[in-house]
């Protein structure tokens, strides 16, 4: 897989769910283009540009983290998040703790906090997801 197959999953994943919130942040990423892409030996950070024309979220900072992914040849999970600012979708994060992020990432399991793993980003995966408790405001 990569890299870009990978970010693909992990953002699929990541605005899972049925909140018109979610739904408008998948309409800014099917829009949105590659600004620019952070590799490091232990993962990555893409940002993005969003056209103007895409409306925003009302919400000006959002942070998605709640998706943890074990991939293949990885000594940790890598963990991953969204980050929103001003409404608009900014960028996608994913990193392990220990050892190397793979070249070519494979995804072996996922999971969001609170569920089992699942043997990937699956349809079963993302019906689990609290979408509710992620997107309550403090």
């Amino acid at each position: 897989m990569i890299l870009a197959e990978f970010e693909r999953a992990v953002m699929t994943g990541l605005l899972a769910g049925d909140d018109p919130l979610l739904e408008t942040l998948r309409q800014q990423y099917q829009s949105a283009a590659v600004r620019d892409r952070e590799v490091t030996a232990t993962g990555f950070v893409t940002r993005f540009d969003v056209p103007s024309s895409v409306p925003p979220i009302a919400r000006k900072l959002l942070h998605l983290d709640d998706l943890q992914v074990e991939i293949e040849g990885a000594n940790t999970p890598a963990d991953t998040s969204v980050h929103v600012h001003n409404g608009r979708l900014r960028s996608l994060e994913c990193f392990v703790y220990e050892g190397v992020f793979p070249e070519s990432p494979v995804i072996r399991s996922a999971w969001y906090y609170g569920t089992k793993k699942f043997p990937g980003i699956t349809r079963e995966l993302m019906a689990a997801r609290d979408v509710e408790e992620l997107l309550e405001e403090e």
